[in-house]
């Protein structure tokens, strides 16, 4: 459960950090391109959330290369 939850804490670090370097606050600001990366980047977090057996590396180097 612990690990879960760090995991998850550090994951929603990253995920905040991306999302402020693309200089958006509201998703109403969003062109649809960029509201289609916002989107990628939370299904790229959940998956390795749900299984500790995925390393944070999957989820945090795909995120940061969509920003990009």
């Amino acid at each position: 459960m612990t690990v879960s939850f760090i995991r998850t804490i550090i994951l929603y670090i990253f995920i905040i950090i991306a999302l402020r370097l693309m200089g958006k606050r509201q998703v109403g600001e969003l062109s649809p391109s960029e509201f289609v990366v916002t989107l990628l980047v939370s299904e790229l977090a959940t998956i390795p959330m749900q299984s500790t057996a995925i390393p944070l590396s999957h989820g945090i180097v795909p995120i940061f290369t969509l920003l990009a």
